[in-house]
């Protein structure tokens, strides 16, 4: 049939409906709700259409093409009415940042999401560089919003492993319901509640591993918003590319889709996406190749450790210990996890290098775990994995490991080499069915790893063995009769580990999976139910008899990732001044993190800080509870601010600065200031402490980005409108982001104004000593630790403060690579969650 699309004709198929059919001719329909491996749903109405001959605006995605169709997509009306809807969805989901009129200088100060708890704002969300939602309101030329939003205030979900749900930005598309149902004949999750309570979430208000999921991770691959993530994966952004190879956690021999960034694998997906992968395909993978613990370097043992060595040494070690253990003393134990190639060059390695018949494959058991049989009279091994036994270990005389992670063989082994994983290899494996499957190599084993093949080859060159089988995949292929593989791209069924987690392998190499990849341990064994964890009922405040130094005294998220966090710390109490700051270690192995003192009681011994949680050092402190003692708590720390009778002050506050006014204002006013305090924020829901700062200041005035409260616009723009009237302002303080400070500083650098910013970069010791809060001040390097944190906010270099932030984004990354439950981070049930629990 023909139809017509804003004058274009076009064919359509049969049983198409009009979006399917104006997508499949690159005519662009805005949608939402819609996705290709779901079936039509209506609930966004963004791809309404005009159609002659029809009344209304029907959507494009349930109205079935027809012969003679004479259809219009990007009329202004239709313009309209997708701007109007796309507002009102936009009121319970953070959007100020797509309002914002410096959201340009904003990008390109900070261009990757900052690592945060809740996601409040574009540049804190994990989801931005595939966001539907931030794309349709560019197409759409979204700039305002009918009345104030609504934020939900719901808890973040972090109790289950591998997923993380903020259903504070889910706007109810129901593509993640649909997957669940449509596609996996499961409803984990479902629509509920009704009205402004109506979210998505599981019956009796369980958690997902309550409720049996199977955590394929198909909910968090449909999601337009981010409000499910891929906790591992989230903040890598998104990947460089994708390319697919196949899974060797089992022998399903599943097709993995493997997103990779800078020669790593960092998100998988199924290939078929209506085969889901088990919960090791898809959400072990990348944490597993990318492992902190990963071997990276060739050992030798000397006396009783082992040290790291170059592979020559390594190699020559083991070539001077194997060659008197040639013939029958010798054996290769290795287990299926390898390519058929590297079992032929390691049984060539066996049978022609070391005369040996024992090459030894031990096939693992249904939990994927293998250990040898050595024949008598072995007593060297090389092996592949952990597959021996203590007492096997205990007898030999030479024992050469090649592996990927440290293991208890590790202890007894005289050489140790680092051996590439499957991502990181070439070959060919044969899965259960017998049907050959392709390795692709995608990412770049870690420090001087190499394949296994490649390991095998170069010791039998140190043994000066001449026409040795080489490492071409090609030609081992022909030699060992390796026949053609096909990527098992399109399943007939799902794998049983893929519809129950329980039947997962255990094992890989000899290593046990869930002490590598976190997540798994929350996982049940084959069987077992998983128990419901009762909440523990919390003090609200510490009695005065029962305080210990630096112990949570209160705590509360005062505002959206905000945390008030009140510690008893008499020392500090009592010789804090404004502007001065604390280290503060939230156990023994965290970072220690600066936080400037919002407030103060020396009487009581009490010290106020307010905690943005932006890493894994500041999460900590986020997810203490009252009674919980921080394990060191160092200050007051750096110079006081300057306190002086000024005339009038202006103190400009962003996000976690705004606390810090508290106490800047009191002192400037007690020295005779007239104080006018100016508090930014993105929207209504993100201001805090207004009616302290009120109180401490002569004028008071809140701005919001989204004009949802007070005066529309950054606390600059306030400040500039003000200073247009004519009005007199002897000194600036700004607190806040930096690009927040950088952007007053800007602004204000042509009034001969004092502007004082209030520089708190990535500090360790907070005495100077290890040289991490270096800053340029008017061409001379300073220490925001000793010699700040205020300095004049117009000499300040922020093109170099901009690099040094961005250097440590990688190693805060790292620091978040984690699969397994959040600790404390349990439904909350308040704020009208609509679960039912109280």
């Amino acid at each position: 049939m023909e139809l017509t699309i804003n004058g274009q004709r076009v064919s359509a198929e049969a049983n198409e409906t009009v979006l399917k059919c104006a997508l499949r001719h690159d005519i662009h329909i805005p949608h939402l709700c819609t996705h290709p491996s779901l079936p039509p749903f209506g609930a966004c109405r963004m791809c309404m259409v005009e159609i002659e001959g029809m009344r209304g605006y029907p959507t494009a995605c349930t109205t079935p093409a027809a012969e003679g169709m004479v259809v219009r997509t990007e009329t202004e009306a239709l313009r309209e009415l997708r701007r109007n809807i796309l507002g009102l969805m936009m009121l319970e989901h953070p959007s100020a940042c797509l309002l914002c009129d410096r959201r340009e200088q904003c990008e390109e100060f900070r261009p990757s999401s900052e690592k945060v708890g809740r996601t409040t704002g574009c540049h804190t969300c994990n989801n931005k560089e595939v966001c539907d939602v931030r794309k349709l309101s560019e197409d759409l030329g979204f700039c305002q919003l009918p009345v104030p939003p609504l934020y939900h205030f719901r808890p973040l979900e972090r109790s289950d492993p591998f997923i993380d749900r903020d259903l504070n930005l889910c706007i109810l598309c129901g593509r993640c319901v649909r997957v669940c149902k449509h596609q996996h004949d499961t409803s984990i999750i479902d629509f509920v509640g009704r009205s402004s309570i109506s979210r998505i979430g599981e019956a009796f208000g369980r958690t997902l591993l309550e409720a049996d999921c199977r955590f394929c991770g198909s909910c968090v691959d449909v999601c337009p918003t981010g409000s499910l993530a891929d906790r591992y994966a989230k903040w890598f952004g998104k990947p460089d590319s994708w390319a697919e190879t196949t899974c060797m956690f089992c022998e399903e021999g599943c097709a993995l889709h493997v997103g990779l960034e800078d020669g790593k694998a960092v998100a998988v997906r199924a290939v078929d996406e209506d085969k889901p992968l088990c919960v090791l395909g898809r959400f072990a993978t990348a944490p597993f190749m990318n492992g902190t613990e990963r071997l990276r370097a060739p050992q030798i043992r000397v006396g009783d450790v082992l040290r790291e060595v170059s592979w020559e040494e390594a190699l020559t070690r083991a070539s001077e210990k194997l060659s008197a253990c040639k013939g029958g003393a010798f054996a290769v134990v290795c287990d299926t996890s390898l390519t058929l190639e590297d079992r032929y060059v390691l049984k060539k390695f066996t049978t022609d290098v070391m005369a040996s018949p024992n090459f030894i494959i031990s096939v693992p058991d249904g939990n994927g775990r293998a250990k040898a049989s050595l024949p008598d009279g072995v007593t060297a091994v090389l092996t592949t994995g952990d597959f021996l036994t203590e007492t096997q270990r205990d007898a030999l005389d030479v024992l050469v490991v090649q592996d990927c992670y440290p293991s208890a063989i590790l202890e007894k082994a005289d050489i140790v080499f680092p051996a590439a994983l499957f991502t990181e290899t070439e070959g060919t494996v044969l899965d259960c069915r017998n049907t050959a499957r392709p390795l692709h190599r995608l990412t770049t084993p870690p420090g001087q790893a190499r394949t296994d093949g490649e390991i095998i080859t170069a010791l039998a060159a140190a043994l000066n063995t001449s026409g040795f089988p080489g490492n071409d995949r090609a030609t081992l292929a022909e030699a060992a009769g390796i026949p053609e593989a096909t990527l098992y791209s399109k399943r007939e069924s799902v794998p049983a580990a893929a519809s129950n987690p329980a039947k997962r392998s255990a094992w890989f190499r000899g290593h046990n999976l869930a002490l590598l990849v976190g997540g798994l341990k929350s996982l049940p064994a084959d069987g077992e139910p998983v128990a419901a964890e009762e909440e523990a009922s919390l003090p609200t405040f510490v009695p005065t008899d029962k305080r210990i130094p630096f112990q949570v005294l209160s705590k509360q998220e005062i505002s959206p990732n905000n945390h008030e966090i009140i510690f008893y710390a008499p020392a500090v109490a009592k010789k804090a001044k404004a502007g001065q700051f604390v280290i503060i270690m939230a156990d023994a192995t965290s970072e220690r993190v600066p936080y400037t003192l919002c407030d103060w009681d020396a009487n009581e011994g009490t010290i106020t800080l307010i905690v943005q949680e932006k890493g894994q050092s500041s999460r900590k402190l986020a997810l203490m509870r009252t009674g919980d003692t921080a394990a060191h708590i160092v200050g007051p720390l750096g110079t006081p601010l300057e306190i002086d009778n000024y005339g009038t002050v202006v103190l400009l506050g962003g996000c976690y600065g705004i606390g810090a006014h508290i106490a800047n204002a009191k002192a400037l006013k007690a020295a005779g200031n007239h104080v006018i305090l100016i508090v930014e924020a993105r929207s209504h829901y993100l201001h805090y402490y207004q009616e302290e700062l009120a109180s401490v200041a002569d004028e008071f005035i809140a701005s919001t980005i989204d004009g949802s409260n007070g005066v529309k616009g950054h606390s600059i723009d306030v400040l500039l409108r003000r200073l247009k009237t004519g009005a007199k302002v002897d000194r600036v303080i700004a607190v806040g982001c930096p690009f927040m400070m950088k952007t007053v500083a800007a602004e204000t650098a042509e009034m001969n104004m004092p502007v004082l910013a209030a520089l708190n970069p990535i500090m360790l010791d907070g005495t100077g000593m290890c040289g991490a809060c270096r800053v340029t001040i008017d061409g001379k390097t300073k220490f925001a630790c000793v010699d700040g944190p205020f300095f004049d906010a117009h000499l300040i270099d922020w093109e170099e403060l901009k690099d040094r932030r961005n250097a440590y984004s990688e190693a805060e990354i790292g620091s978040l690579l984690r699969t397994e439950p959040v600790e404390h981070a349990h439904h909350a049930h308040g704020h009208g969650c609509g679960c039912g629990k109280s």
